[in-house]
């Protein structure tokens, strides 16, 4: 036996929820109704869409694929049903693989059906849509999600109690929403302890660590190459290589990975 009976049952549960449902109609919907603004008028493009949708997309993809996936493993293990499960013959990557392969199906193909509609509609009427433009968004913006989706999954396997792992998925929520509002008190107290540019801001090595962040990161990947940016302290002229769209991604990629192997390390140890 493998991955795929695991994978299947998961997702037959998953989807069953009405809550589940609503939730992945909601984030479609986001993305239909970017494409809806941003075509409405000859200018539209996928970088107009991506700029209307900058500002929502990392929240609302952030607290979806916390929710997908903050109760994946913890919740079975609770109600016993994951010991069940082990003394038939998966073993503990069989059992991640699988709850990976069932949520993140959810994650992706929600995002998937409401950017495609919404590209559509960016071209319709009047609008115009770069093919490699736009794989570059959704490519971008799907990495970003199973990011997020991957260090859901790792809090589920740090605790045996759905209530810390709720606690943990809503900390989470809560530095992704309020991170950006950070730079001002890093600058601050790098200023006190003399570390701060003389003009009183970030060094370019403590951007590189505040623009860390995942949403962050996204930011970034969608700014140099979706949007075109070229100005401001981590896209500009000057700016460092480091700080640049290139190490953006791969900095994603490692947000991605990271929780991944750690989970699966954390999981593969635990004494159920």
């Amino acid at each position: 036996m493998s991955w795929r009976p695991i994978a299947r049952r998961e997702f037959a549960d998953v989807i069953e929820g009405r809550s589940m449902r609503a939730g992945m109609a909601f984030v479609a919907f986001v993305f239909v109704a970017g494409g809806y603004v941003a075509g409405g008028s000859p200018s539209g493009d996928v970088a107009r869409y991506a700029s209307q949708l900058s500002g929502l997309v990392p929240l609302v993809v952030t607290v979806f694929a916390l929710l997908v996936g903050y109760r994946a493993i913890v919740a079975d293990r609770a109600a016993g049903r994951l010991t069940l499960l082990l003394t038939l013959p998966h073993s503990r990557l069989d059992v991640l693989a699988g709850k990976f392969a069932a949520r993140g199906t959810v994650v992706v193909g929600s995002i998937l059906a409401g950017t495609v509609v919404g590209g559509w509609l960016v071209s319709y009427p009047f609008g115009t849509v770069d093919g490699a433009t736009f794989v570059v968004y959704l490519g971008a913006t799907l990495l970003f999600a199973l990011a997020l989706f991957a260090i859901s999954l790792a809090l589920s396997t740090l605790t045996a109690s759905p209530r810390r792992a709720t606690v943990g998925a809503f900390a989470v929520i809560v530095a992704v929403l309020f991170w950006r509002n950070l730079r001002g008190t890093f600058a601050r107290v790098l200023d006190a302890l003399g570390l701060a540019t003389p003009a009183g801001g970030l060094p370019d090595w403590a951007l590189f660590v505040y623009g860390a962040e995942p949403s962050l990161v996204y930011d970034r990947v969608v700014e140099g190459f979706v949007i075109g940016r070229d100005t401001g302290a981590f896209l500009g002229p000057d700016a460092p290589w480091y700080l640049g769209a290139e190490v953006a991604v791969v900095l994603l990629l490692a947000w991605f990975v990271g929780p991944l192997v750690g989970g699966y390390r954390r999981f593969r140890g635990t004494d159920l």
